[in-house]
């Protein structure tokens, strides 16, 4: 074996260690002694590289061969095997010119040291890969192991330790190639490794319904490769895409990537086409209809509440023509397969009453006058506007010009009803704006804690009262409870036909009331009465009051001397203007006295009117409770039983019985 700078056993030959083949050589005069042809090696100074220094052509014996260089080698004590590629380049070399290249024919083992495995990325993974490409590549752990030179000399690592040994487990589109230890993808994606497990999560998402791709564009690939519509078309092209691809589309938006230098996300790749379904039959109303979306208030927002009247006509009106079905618009997905469209329904319309069909039969006409309304697909034109379920968002305000309207269940609060003619309620009113022509019945009650007001020009009926606004024409029929409720009636007001209770608020009427109780041993106060003015008295004293006014604003811009003396002391330029303004004043100051005068001859009619009017309280009226007959007033002080209370004609004081 060869140690150190020693010699070697005949026939191999080997000169001292140099930095690699250095001068220093066997004699030249040391032929070889035998008719073979003859190498002599050389050692490096680290003993790592062995190499031939020296060729001794053969003098009757062996060519040189493989077989010949790699027993010399043996001979020289050599037990590391020979580099058979840098043998045969030296062969070469000796056949061609008989020279001999530096080349390291035998090679020690370098020592190995520890290593943890790992993965390596082979390039930016926040960019995407493509299929076939190499992303990754498995380091395995290595355990240290000594090395040794060729001269014999063990090599100890530097490191000792145990290597942690990576566990990866493949996850969805990925392959692993044994052969370079890389791991390769299967899909344009994003490679991601969580849990241990390594995976390409794809880009493109085919929709479910196969209409559309959409996926996330980057300028650049995981290599800085730029990604290009085409590389993108083939993609779409591999996932089975057969419809037109907008590369001009898909090169804005990769060109806007670039300039951004951040991803696009959710982009559409590639869309096809939705089928389009068919318009079912429909009636084209020739008459103005509601918006059943709702009306632009000034704010320029939708009120769902305000939908506008429900249409009127007229005798021989047409009403509106029946449309058919169209057929629909098939679409494409993304695999050129047509998706059929659903045609439209026709629409099966029946005539109700006082409608006609005309001959053509998509034609109807009204036989009344009255409102038009379609309910299960029969239309008609009705004298009163049935509304099946309660007034809300679903059918928005009711209000119609023409007939009565009768609601099966409640108004909700904030919305309004109106009608010329009568309003009836089966349900409740809940603070609402309910105006009619004729008369309001409301089976249940009438709660307005949050507002509203209940306008009548004939009779108002009602099972009770929570801080109600009624003001009616006519009669007030409530049954039972009336709480904290303002009432006026142009005719009588009832309350006997349940409990009959008003306690709080006000009630007045013009005809007389009849009541089973006023107030509540608590000592709520209430105040029943009789109306003595009307409409017509409260426009004078208004009247009055703005003539009053404008006598007033006179008096401070001129005075309050005579006419004559004004005129005196007004200037020549404004003597024509203070003079018609003293003709005005003498006007109003005329029209106030009469005012007056009417006022005064209306004050005793409405006295006569009070004769005969009373208010009946058939069981109590509790302390607190105050009866009003015009100003004459009368508080109660202690509980009263059943009364009869009127204005004496003649004392003009209120007498209870």
């Amino acid at each position: 074996m060869v140690a150190g700078g020693g010699s070697v056993s005949p026939p191999g030959l080997l000169v001292g260690k140099n930095t690699f083949f250095g001068e220093t050589m066997a004699d030249e005069t040391n032929t070889p002694d035998t008719p073979n042809a003859q190498f002599r090696f050389s050692l490096s100074e680290d003993g790592m590289k062995l190499g031939v220094n020296r060729y001794f052509p053969p003098t009757d014996g062996e060519e040189p061969s493989m077989d010949l260089l790699k027993l010399q080698v043996a001979e020289a004590g050599v037990a590391l095997p020979v580099d058979e590629d840098a043998a045969r380049q030296i062969l070469e070399s000796i056949r061609e010119n008989g020279e001999i290249k530096r080349i390291p024919l035998v090679r020690g083992i370098p020592a190995q040291e520890p290593r943890d495995g790992s993965l390596m990325a082979l390039g930016d993974l926040d960019f995407p890969v493509f299929p076939g490409d190499r992303f990754a590549r498995l380091r395995k752990a290595q355990h240290a192991r000594d090395g040794r030179t060729i001269d014999g000399k063990v090599l100890r690592p530097k490191g000792n330790f145990n290597p942690e040994v990576v566990e990866i487990a493949m996850g969805e589109n990925v392959e692993y190639d044994p052969l370079d230890d890389a791991y390769v993808s299967q899909v344009w994606g994003m490679a991601r490794f969580k849990d241990g497990v390594l995976s390409v999560n794809p880009i493109p998402h085919v929709s479910e319904d196969a209409i559309t791709i959409t996926g996330t564009l980057h300028a650049k690939d995981f290599r800085g490769k730029p990604i290009t519509p085409a590389r993108v078309e083939k993609e779409m092209r591999d996932l089975g895409v057969a419809i037109d691809i907008d590369s001009n589309e898909l090169d804005k938006k990769l060109r806007k990537a670039r300039e951004t230098g951040k991803p696009l996300f959710d982009q559409v790749l590639v869309a096809g086409s939705h089928p389009v379904p068919g318009h079912d039959g429909w009636l084209e109303y020739m008459v103005s209809t509601r918006e059943l979306t709702g009306t632009e208030n000034e704010n320029g927002c939708l009120d769902f509440r305000n939908r506008g009247a429900y249409p009127m006509v007229d005798p021989g009106q047409i009403i509106g023509r029946l449309h058919p079905p169209t057929p629909g618009e098939g679409g494409i997905d993304i695999y050129g397969k047509t998706i059929p469209a659903h045609g439209g329904r026709e629409l099966f319309l029946h005539t109700g009453e006082n409608v006609v069909s005309l001959e053509d039969k998509v034609t109807f006409q009204s036989k009344a006058k009255g409102i038009v309304v379609m309910e299960r697909n029969v239309l008609a034109v009705t004298e009163c506007l049935l509304i099946h379920g309660n007034v809300d968002l679903e059918s928005g305000n009711v209000h119609v010009e023409h007939g009565s309207v009768k609601i099966l269940g409640s108004i909700q609060a904030g919305f309004s009803v109106s009608a010329p003619n009568h309003i009836i309620v089966i349900g409740s009113v809940e603070s609402s704006t309910v105006t009619a022509g004729g008369n309001i019945e409301v089976s249940g009650g009438i709660l307005m804690p949050d507002g509203g007001k209940i306008s009548a020009g004939g009779d108002v009926v009602a099972n009770y009262a929570t801080n109600a606004i009624i003001h009616a024409d006519g009669d007030v029929t409530i049954a039972n409870d009336i709480t904290n409720s303002r009432i006026r009636a142009g005719g009588k007001f009832f309350a006997t036909k349940g409990k009959g209770t008003v306690q709080g608020g006000e009630i007045l009427a013009a005809q007389g009331m009849e009541i089973n109780e006023v107030g509540s041993e608590l000592g709520v106060v209430t105040i029943v009465g009789i109306l003595i003015e009307h409409e017509e008295d409260a426009e004078l004293h208004e009247e009055r009051q703005k003539i009053e006014q404008a006598i007033r604003k006179i008096d401070e811009a001129l005075g309050t001397d005579p006419p004559e003396v004004i005129l005196e002391r007004t200037e020549p330029g404004k003597f024509k203007a203070v003079a018609e303004l003293l003709k005005h004043h003498k006007t109003l100051i005329k029209r106030r006295k009469r005012i007056s005068q009417d006022l005064t001859q209306l004050a005793l009619s409405r006295q006569q009117e009070l004769a005969g009017i009373a208010i009946k309280v058939k069981r109590f009226l509790y302390p607190e409770a105050t009866v009003k007959f015009g100003t004459r007033t009368h508080s109660f002080k202690t509980r009263t039983e059943a009364s009869n209370i009127y204005r004496d004609r003649e004392s003009r004081s209120i007498v209870i019985r």
